[in-house]
């Protein structure tokens, strides 16, 4: 579509201009351009903010000293200001495990929701539903868990993994039967591995092997193996022994009853004194191995003072185990299911049904506005498309009328015939999805106002080339030129247009562009589109002129591109062949 826009300014230009006044038209858009970037530079932030936040996840102690140490009178504007805030919470979270003044966390809300600091109004979310979780508020907590994810971009993984894990403790907490919690500790594990946080990495190797315990009893052992070896690489002696302990009790599940009673007993032996935990855990293993007398022994030193419900379907649990080591099935059978009703009150007294819900009703929500957005999307696709071919057409009448110069142009339009009609049929579909769509999207109270934002945004376009459509034959040539590369140059830095040309790129290769991409990650955003380009068919002149760079720069970055995904050939026949198996293959 770009390359389209700019095949026809070259047309006119060779008609119109000498070479030695394109150089000097370059040079100057060149300059404007530059001008522009730099008087286009975002906020700057205090300096003190700056290396507050810079010191967050390795020093956060001295982060929060900085911060506290910033009087917010001395914060001369809104940005400053919720800024502060933000790392404000977020110090003191690092530091101290909560919040003390939850307005400031309220007051960043307001403000990043408002001016579309993406990045920060993740964080935001994030720490207002750690205040939540403060205030025993799990299913807020979640509401504001799931709008931050759905808020996050794809490459911020330090966000995605805290909400990932916090959303994974909450099901934790609450005793999810669903598999919710095993699968956001997994994502979190994902982007921590991403991030290389071998503290949390640890964490949630911890977590992941602990609810594999009861159902798959390899994988959690290999996974508290990990959270082991890494604790002690670490020199983190307690988080050594609880990992220790969470083996000794994965062991037990996988019947590796001598095992499960040496890890228990090497956590008694260290840790003084020993935690109730631990001591359940040697229990239990004793008594399995029909040592009574020993269960009995380190039973008394379990602390029975103030126990939580946890404690004591625990303690109910292993009193069933030493019973049953002493022959005692009555007394077995009575504490095994004494152990069982205390299961069954925690989950009655836990959020896992509310927040899973609510779970379930923010993501039908987000998906019904990706839908909207999607519907709207394609509405655009439709009416840019129609543009843009209105304008191929009147410029391809205009070439037969006025004179033989524009040959060059019309065969380019007969080479791309193929590719004008893939338009026409992507729009074709795009029209009847829209009608579908309609339908289901007519009670949304937003739908008006969106609609009537696009219009004024498509009729800018529109507009700019009906008017330069009017004046084509009554102003100055140079005029005209000059008028047609501005329109260009507004489209060609509009990234909805390059996403229009990959989703067509796309289609035509049946998926193996987006999945090319998916896989190699080392692609950048100009490596991708010239990719683009290439699987539309267009030849080294067209991406030039598509994309601003030299003929001979194509041909490097199509090289680099061959090396970065493999191929064993050249590009476009590269493509073709994959394209040849998948149309085999369906």
């Amino acid at each position: 579509m770009l390359y389209c826009c700019k095949m026809f300014a070259d047309v006119v230009k060779s008609s119109y201009i000498c070479k030695s006044n394109m150089k000097k038209l370059f040079y100057i858009a060149s300059i404007v351009l530059a001008l522009t970037t730099v008087m286009g530079c975002g906020h700057n932030a205090d300096k003190r903010l700056v290396l507050a936040d810079t010191l967050m996840w390795t020093r956060p102690d001295s982060s929060l000293a900085i911060l506290n140490g910033v009087c917010r009178d001395s914060l001369t504007d809104d940005e400053d200001l919720a800024y502060h805030a933000l790392l404000l919470t977020q110090a003191q979270f690092r530091c101290h495990g909560n919040c003390d003044d939850s307005t400031l966390i309220e007051s960043t809300l307001s403000h990043y929701s408002a001016n579309h600091n993406s990045e920060h109004y993740t964080r935001a979310l994030l720490y207002k539903g750690a205040i939540h979780e403060e205030r025993k508020e799990p299913v807020e907590a979640m509401k504001c868990y799931k709008l931050a994810e759905a808020n996050a971009p794809d490459n911020d993984y330090r966000n995605l993994a805290q909400l990932n894990m916090r959303m994974g403790m909450l099901y934790y907490k609450n005793y999810a039967s669903n598999n919710l919690d095993l699968e956001k500790f997994k994502k979190s594990l994902h982007y921590y591995s991403l991030i290389n946080d071998e503290k949390m990495i640890m964490f949630c190797h911890g977590m992941v092997g602990n609810l594999l315990r009861e159902t798959q009893k390899k994988q959690a052992i290999n996974h508290l193996e990990k959270a082991k070896s890494m604790a002690m690489d670490r020199n983190d002696t307690a988080s050594y022994y609880t990992y220790l302990n969470d083996l000794s009790m994965a062991y037990f599940f996988d019947s590796l009853f001598v095992k499960s009673k040496d890890a228990a007993m090497e956590c008694v032996n260290n840790i003084t004194p020993a935690t109730n935990a631990m001591l359940f855990n040697a229990v239990n293993a004793y008594a399995v191995l029909g040592h009574a007398d020993s269960a009995r022994h380190l039973m008394a030193d379990i602390d029975t003072v103030a126990m939580s419900d946890y404690d004591r379907m625990m303690l109910a649990y292993a009193k069933g185990y030493v019973y049953k080591a002493e022959s005692n099935e009555r007394n077995a059978l009575y504490y095994q299911n004494l152990g069982t009703a205390i299961s069954d009150t925690i989950i009655l007294k836990s959020s896992r049904t509310q927040i899973f819900e609510t779970e379930n009703v923010i993501t039908g929500e987000l998906e019904t506005k990706n839908a909207q957005k999607m519907y709207e999307y394609k509405k655009l696709v439709l009416v840019v498309v129609v543009v843009l071919i209105s304008l191929i057409l009147f410029l391809f009448v205009m070439n037969i009328v006025k004179n033989r110069k524009y040959r060059r142009l019309i065969n380019d339009l007969r080479t791309n015939q193929f590719y004008t009609q893939e338009l026409l049929n992507e729009t074709t579909l795009a029209y009847q999805q829209i009608n579908q769509e309609k339908k289901q999207h007519n009670l949304l109270k937003e739908q008006n106002n969106i609609q009537k934002e696009n219009i004024e945004y498509l009729n800018r376009y529109f507009n700019s080339f009906n008017s330069l459509l009017n004046k084509c034959y009554s102003v100055n040539r140079f005029d005209f030129i000059s008028e047609l590369e501005s329109i260009i140059k507004e489209v060609s830095v509009d990234d909805k247009y390059w996403d229009i040309i990959m989703d067509v790129a796309n289609k035509k290769t049946l998926g193996f562009l987006s999945e090319l991409i998916n896989d190699i990650a080392t692609l950048n955003q100009s490596e991708i589109r010239i990719l683009s380009l290439v699987c539309l068919g267009y030849n080294n002149d067209a991406i030039a002129a598509s994309t601003g760079y030299a003929k001979d720069s194509i041909k490097t970055i199509k090289t680099r591109i061959r090396n970065k995904i493999n191929a064993d050939m050249n590009l476009v026949a590269y493509i073709n062949h994959e394209v040849s198996k998948r149309q085999t293959a369906s």
